[in-house]
């Protein structure tokens, strides 16, 4: 009898290294590419209306948004670390108290994000670059997708990565995916059809909001569904505070959330520091950003696909499945990004075009793409190479390249080379950037392996 993809131990522990790199990764990169159409289509379709103010509205409350992205990344990818490296372990008890607490921790913060913004949405628009203009928009905005929608945004994501955490990495995906498809489909219809003309942010907003409320819907049937798995569940009463399991939750997952809203504060220095130069180099930067989240966030999908494999194979003591996993996966992130920096550099401007056909603004955005391009190999080893440190539990080192790379690097590098290079030189602070950090996750990387490989026994 064919054995499950998902079950308990075959894709972690039998199954060749390539096949269970691609039964986790591929549904998450899937996923992953999805969600990007997704970011587009909002904007496109509000884009269709002609209204600056709209298209404003749009990019003020980005940064607030992705804030929940932060949350769930804290208790999905802490999560999922301390499952994958307990069910490794054969502690599938552990792992359940685990996963209660995340579902259950992730919501509540939902809840307080939701109040919170509910509050201050009037005094805080103003203060992340909203006008008079834009106010009325970006004020619809939040409470349909941050007040109504905060508990299904961050479920949605959250459940994504629990889930995956077993390797379920498919209904994870699916899950998932299933939401993005949907506020495709939703959005011009509550746009253009079923809202009046000068609501078209709310009908954005309203189906945002119902598309992850149906995935967070599928979820729980899901895990209703499975609920005979030992690691499942959304019982209340299996969340514990004891064991250290929030510290250990916590101290991979909060490297983890940093680093998401650190790369949103870089990319709102980047356009900052741009637009002196004219809105064409601030469309530019934009598009050119765009264009790269193909290559930086399927790295990102197939990374944190393998999490669960990598921390798995660590609890259980499987070093060498461990270091083969960590390779191959290295080997298709760096070539994916070789021929994204090839494309990139060929195609820039056809590329730009696409997004905006405006000549000023396409050589402004096809020189910011050809200079961002040479990072898209770095950043899948970096990437990588932050992912086992998530998975294996090493918060110090998490911590470090989070904050490295969109941190300690990025954004002073913007204004280093900015004030010498000027527009050309803000860009050249993320390649300089992936450098650097790429060469300290390597020196990172190596050390942890050299001590793996001395307190691994002799065929391990």
């Amino acid at each position: 009898m064919k054995k499950k993809e998902y079950s308990d131990t075959y894709i972690f522990e039998e199954a060749p290294v390539m096949k269970s790199i691609a039964v986790l990764a591929v549904p998450t990169v899937i996923t992953q590419l999805i969600n990007i159409i997704y970011n587009y289509a909002d904007t496109w379709f509000v884009g269709r209306t002609g209204n600056p103010a709209m298209v404003a509205s749009m990019s003020v409350t980005m940064p607030i948004f992705v804030i929940m992205a932060a949350i769930a990344n804290l208790f999905g990818i802490g999560g999922s670390s301390v499952i994958s490296r307990n069910l490794g372990q054969k502690r599938p008890e552990r792992a359940r108290k685990v996963f209660a607490w995340c579902l259950y921790g992730g919501i509540a913060s939902a809840v307080l994000y939701a109040v919170f913004m509910a509050l201050s949405r009037s005094w805080l628009i103003p203060l992340i670059g909203g006008d008079d203009s834009s106010y009325p928009y970006a004020y619809s905005y939040i409470f349909w997708t941050m007040v109504v929608g905060a508990i299904p945004t961050v479920g949605n994501v959250l459940c994504g990565h629990l889930i995956r955490s077993i390797g379920a990495a498919k209904d994870a995906g699916f899950g998932m995916s299933m939401g993005g498809v949907l506020n495709i489909i939703l959005d011009p219809l509550f746009m253009f059809v079923i809202l009046p003309p000068g609501m078209e942010v709310t009908g954005a907003a309203i189906a945002t909001m119902l598309s992850n409320t149906a995935s967070l819907v599928y979820f729980i049937i899901f895990l209703i569904r499975h609920r005979d798995n030992p690691v499942f569940t959304i019982s209340p009463r299996d969340i514990s505070f004891g064991d250290r399991i929030p510290a250990d939750v916590l101290a991979v997952g909060f490297p983890a959330a940093l680093q998401t809203t650190l790369a949103m504060v870089s990319n709102i220095f980047a356009n900052a520091l741009v637009k002196p130069y004219g809105s064409e180099a601030v469309a530019g930067m934009g598009v050119a950003k765009k264009i790269n989240m193909i290559a930086f966030n399927t790295t990102m999908g197939l990374t944190q696909g393998v999490l669960p494999l990598i921390g798995y194979n660590y609890g259980s003591g499987n070093h060498r499945r461990l270091r083969e996993t960590v390779r191959k996966t290295g080997i298709i992130g760096v070539i994916f990004g070789c021929i994204c920096t090839v494309l990139f550099r060929i195609f820039a401007s056809p590329l730009c075009r696409f997004f905006i056909d405006e000549d000023a603004s396409v050589s402004y955005g096809a020189m910011f793409l050809r200079t961002i391009a040479f990072a898209a190999p770095l950043a899948a080893l970096c990437y990588l190479f932050n992912t086992v440190f998530q998975a294996t539990g090493g918060k110090a080192q998490s911590f470090a390249l989070s904050t490295m790379r969109k941190g300690f690097l990025d954004i002073p590098g913007m204004f280093i080379f900015g004030n010498f290079l000027g527009a050309y030189g803000v860009v050249l602070a993320t390649p300089v950037a992936e450098i650097i950090s790429t060469a300290v996750a390597v020196i990172l990387y190596v050390r942890f392996m050299r001590k793996l490989t001395q307190n691994t026994p002799s065929g391990v």
